[in-house]
């Protein structure tokens, strides 16, 4: 089949969870490998926490393979016949190159700096609308912290990679402009 996955990738609290919900609004099927992740978790019989999430995604790579979050999204995008579809959150090549078998992949890189995505972070614990509030980091040690083991399992070399298609979106201004620059993205894919 020919299709296309749109990747949505950044360190957190950058927007992707926005864009995810915004694309997801438009009628076009998205998917989260941190589901995946967090739903392992509580399998698990774990509290939902950035440190257990962290020690769950690199023990569930080790025992199923460095791409299992995303053969487990694949799995539900193999069953869909739609030519466009949205993968938010892999954190390492692997998980891109696993999804590039399923179809032309182009990446979504969302960026903001450090002080917004920690303020982000902040207030999506004080009552966010998206994420679980346990997941996020408490304070900025622990947002850090968080920051430099995506970045070592992966995301460095996914949000620097020339391997696939790629646009860029500075996430520092309001929803809406957030929202109109992923447009922009979405019609140039189509084109």
């Amino acid at each position: 089949m020919n299709r296309t996955i749109l990747v949505v990738t950044g360190l957190p609290g950058s927007g992707k969870s926005e864009v995810y919900h915004y694309i997801k609004s438009r009628g076009i099927p998205a998917f989260r490998t941190g589901d995946v992740i967090r739903e392992e978790v509580m399998n698990r019989g774990l509290h939902l926490t950035p440190q257990n999430s962290e020690m769950i995604a690199r023990k569930f790579r080790e025992e199923e393979g460095m791409d299992v979050a995303a053969q487990r999204v694949g799995e539900k995008i193999k069953k869909l016949t739609k030519k466009f579809i949205c993968v938010e959150g892999p954190r390492d090549i692997y998980e891109i190159d696993y999804l590039a078998t399923l179809g032309k992949v182009t990446l979504l890189i969302i960026q903001a700096p450090e002080k917004i995505r920690f303020k982000r972070q902040k207030l999506r614990v004080s009552g966010g609308r998206f994420e679980p509030k346990s997941r996020n980091p408490k304070n900025l040690e622990e947002f850090r912290w968080r920051d430099e083991q995506e970045l070592e399992r992966g995301l460095h070399e996914v949000t620097t990679t020339h391997k696939y298609p790629r646009h860029v979106i500075k996430n520092t201004g309001t929803r809406e402009e957030l929202r109109e620059r992923v447009e922009m993205v979405l019609e140039k894919i189509k084109k």
